[in-house]
């Protein structure tokens, strides 16, 4: 069941023992998110080349004109209602149609419908790729509980903190994905702001940010849309402890959108469109609702044999 939120009722969504921090004013926070997301001349550049370096591949020539009829009829109708999954374009990404509303009750339901959005072809765009990579939470917990190379003692993970920095650093990677406009992320702040999506952080024992990312919580799947990390390691670490929540709180799968598979490709399997759809069908209804505690961040000290502990 999707759910409908008017501006009044977003506050009073927070799920049962997880209490928001004081958020600041709304001119402060817009302010603050206007410095964070603001795009330059260097990284509109940086965009528009790696849109055109999607398009230039072999293999995506061929479906040009697919794409581009259904970007001239988008263009042409600015349809209102969200585009159907199953129409989605099997190459481009799974393109189904243009974002043309960002706000948090258009994005959840889109989400509820197997729709992300994304710019990879130049302008905010709704898609559903034909495969889907999805793990179970108790599996990535395993996996990166044990071993993380590079994590340092006194390392601390937190939860929805500082989303927009996370998103500013996950959104702009230097070498990885595509790099996100300010509308996208202003778009998943605000969802953010709404209880839906989620961000986590590591930092050293000096109090540093070294890696982190953010996804969106969907019925009782967590789609995980961007991360980032300036030590080997840290995001890895920080999705371990993602996961070991969603666990806890029984969620039935996390999935990773293609910009972020590097944070562990080994663990997540690809599964064909219908049947996330229908997984995603079959949790809806299972919402958390709410900022994560931060009161739940763990410090990560490290054994003499490698092993990485939770405080």
């Amino acid at each position: 069941m999707l759910l409908r939120l008017s501006a009044g009722e977003i506050g009073r969504l927070f799920s049962e023992g997880i209490e928001p921090e004081p958020a600041p004013a709304p001119a402060a926070r817009r302010l603050r998110r206007e410095a964070a997301f603001r795009e330059n001349l260097a990284i509109k550049a940086r965009r528009f080349m790696r849109v055109l370096a999607r398009f230039a591949r072999p293999e995506r020539v061929v479906h040009l004109p697919a794409t581009f009829d259904l970007l001239f009829r988008e263009r042409l109708v600015k349809s209102g209602h969200l585009p159907d999954p199953r129409g989605a374009l099997p190459a481009a990404d799974g393109f189904a149609g243009l974002a043309h509303d960002l706000t948090p009750a258009s994005m959840i339901e889109a989400y509820g419908k197997g729709l992300s959005p994304s710019a990879s072809l130049g302008p905010v765009a709704w898609h559903c790729r034909p495969t889907r990579l999805v793990a179970q939470p108790a599996d990535i917990a395993r996996e990166f509980d044990v071993r993380i190379a590079g994590a340092e003692r006194g390392w601390i993970v937190a939860f929805d903190r500082d989303v927009d920095s996370v998103l500013a650093l996950s959104g702009r990677p230097p070498d990885r994905s595509d790099i996100m406009p300010a509308r996208l992320m202003s778009g998943f702040a605000e969802l953010f702001d709404a209880g839906f999506a989620h961000s986590f952080e590591l930092r050293d024992e000096l109090g540093q940010v070294i890696g982190g990312g953010f996804g969106v919580a969907v019925g009782g799947v967590f789609v995980l849309e961007g991360a980032f990390e300036t030590i080997a390691g840290a995001a890895k670490l920080g999705l371990s402890h993602v996961a070991g929540r969603l666990r806890d709180w029984n969620f039935s799968a996390v999935e990773c959108a293609p910009g972020v598979a590097w944070l562990g490709e080994e663990l997540f399997h690809a599964i064909p469109r219908e049947e996330f759809l229908a997984l995603i069908a079959l949790h809806m209804g299972e919402e958390k609702v709410g900022r994560w505690r931060n009161e739940d961040s763990v410090d990560i000290l490290a054994t003499p044999d490698g092993r990485r502990l939770a405080a």
